[in-house]
């Protein structure tokens, strides 16, 4: 599914308001399990966001914010807590960034 100029201009806000340290590439999937997923990519050197194509523009906006938060957050040490506080940090960054300019 193609990426909507609603969420072509979330990420292009969230690009510019809080940058991640890789490049990010933003899919719609029709068959996932979850609303969304983050995960990092070695080869090439980048973030993966997907985002489930069954949900609406405003939903897919919110699941974007909760993604790129993960990423901003990343640690490979499996001791940090998935939403723990650095998590927390970073998605009200991006929150602030997409609903609070």
């Amino acid at each position: 599914m193609a990426l909507s100029k609603k969420l072509k201009q979330g990420i292009q806000t969230l690009e510019d308001l809080v940058p991640l340290p890789h490049t990010v590439r933003v899919t719609r999937p029709k068959k996932m399990e979850e609303y969304g997923t983050c995960e990092y990519l070695e080869e090439p050197d980048r973030f993966l966001i997907r985002i489930h194509a069954r949900l609406a523009d405003s939903e897919a906006l919110g699941i974007l914010a909760h993604e790129w938060a993960h990423a901003l957050a990343w640690t490979d040490d499996p001791l940090v807590d998935a939403h723990g506080p650095e998590w927390g940090v970073a998605y009200s960054r991006c929150y602030q960034a997409l609903w609070e300019p």
